[in-house]
């Protein structure tokens, strides 16, 4: 059963209006390369591990319409330190890669469904490909990826013959001994769940929240290390409130996208866009809201990373002098954002995709594309690799 908020939902302050040139902050290390050039598509990411590496992942343009998938490695320099090899190859640019242990887990769809891999900096020996035949492309949309306890992966996927509720699967455990794909459990209370986000926290459960198609509200609810899932907690509801049938639209439309991260205080957050204003909301570790929601500031494309007992925003908005930079704000553990934040691209380019944050050890990752040049519609990907405590 879903549950009323318990805060008011108006969220507080303004977000964050000030963010310095990261090249004006001292100690931060900033370091720079390029990840790949000549990009034509959209679907990059990138994920840090503790010992400070980075890898990465994009899309290189292939005829009829395929993209083969690549991915290289890179210090805590922005050094490239693994070339550059071939995984497979997609339609799609929802693209992912994850730290697992001491390997990588890369994910996409194809026309099969759900695929993984485990690439590693060395070229041998081939890649091999894993599905999960449970998942299949026709739910893309709605499917949420994340890592689990022990180095798998975590997904959240629509389930049942109507499509009616969110099913919770484990896959691609380390240990090949192990089942390639796990149920963990399914939302007893959810109505048409779409667009979900997950993550795992620190009791061996996991957080699930996703926007209710029917109502327009954003609920989140736990499942218990053995598959129990708890109440829904009603997080945000319909934009504006409900209005009567056929009343005018008076906000702007909810961005289908969330994003939440598990925290050190047991709880989470969760990030999500109202028009072009982004809003951070603080959950417990039962999933309930704690506290009334943030602005954090205005933009798209945002992307959301744990640091600690708070977590890492990075976006694409105005910096206070020019349109379309990769910014970096540090949240909370209420969801509270800094009192300033990072441009972290050269404000030279427009950033034309969606960015990437991770963390690495003490140093956090940022990676976007921009034009290679003007007037060209080719890209370049860029990493930027900074010291987390420089982030105001």
């Amino acid at each position: 059963m879903a549950t009323a908020p318990a805060e008011p939902e108006q969220p507080r302050g303004a977000g964050v209006q000030e963010f310095v040139p990261i090249g004006s902050l001292e100690g931060c290390k900033a370091k720079s390369g390029d990840i790949a050039t000549y990009i034509l598509r959209e679907g990059m990411g990138i994920a840090g591990r503790a010992d400070g590496s980075f890898g990465a992942v994009w899309l290189v343009d292939l005829k009829g319409g395929d993209a083969q998938i690549a991915f290289a490695g890179f210090d805590s320099e922005a050094r490239q330190v693994a070339r550059a090899r071939a995984i497979s190859s997609t339609r799609d640019a929802g693209l992912r890669i994850f730290s697992s242990g001491d390997e990588w887990a890369v994910a996409w769809f194809d026309a099969e469904g759900l695929a993984y891999a485990r690439p590693r900096w060395e070229t041998n020996p081939p890649v091999q490909i894993q599905r999960v035949g449970a998942i299949g492309r026709e739910v893309s949309d709605h499917v949420a990826l994340a890592p689990a306890p022990g180095g798998a992966l975590v997904a959240a996927a629509p389930f049942g013959p109507d499509r009616q509720r969110l099913g919770v699967f484990q896959f691609a455990p380390v240990d090949p001994a192990q089942p390639q794909l796990k149920a963990v459990g399914v939302t007893r209370s959810a109505k048409k769940p779409r667009w979900p986000t997950v993550a795992a926290d620190a009791s061996g459960g996991y957080l699930v929240a996703w926007q209710d198609e029917e109502d327009g509200s954003i609920r989140a609810s736990r499942f218990d290390a053995a598959g129990r899932e708890g109440n829904a907690h009603v997080v945000a509801t319909r934009q504006g409130g409900d209005r009567p049938a056929g009343a005018a639209q008076e906000t702007p439309d909810r961005d289908q996208r969330l994003g939440l991260v598990a925290t050190g205080n047991a709880g989470a957050l969760l990030v999500w866009s109202e028009g072009a204003t982004l809003i951070a909301r603080a959950l417990d570790a039962e999933a309930r809201p704690r506290g009334a929601p943030w602005v954090v500031g205005k933009g798209k494309w945002r992307a959301l990373a744990p640091s600690g007992d708070g977590a890492l925003v990075a976006w694409v908005g105005h910096d206070g002098k020019v349109e379309g930079q990769a910014l970096l704000v540090k949240l909370a553990a209420d969801g509270a954002p800094s009192a300033r934040g990072i441009r972290v691209s050269d404000g030279v380019f427009p950033v034309k995709d969606s960015p990437s944050v991770a963390l690495a050890g003490e140093r956090v990752g940022v990676a976007w594309t921009e034009p290679m040049s003007t007037g060209v519609s080719t890209k370049r990907a860029v990493l930027r690799v900074l010291e987390r405590t420089c982030i105001p």
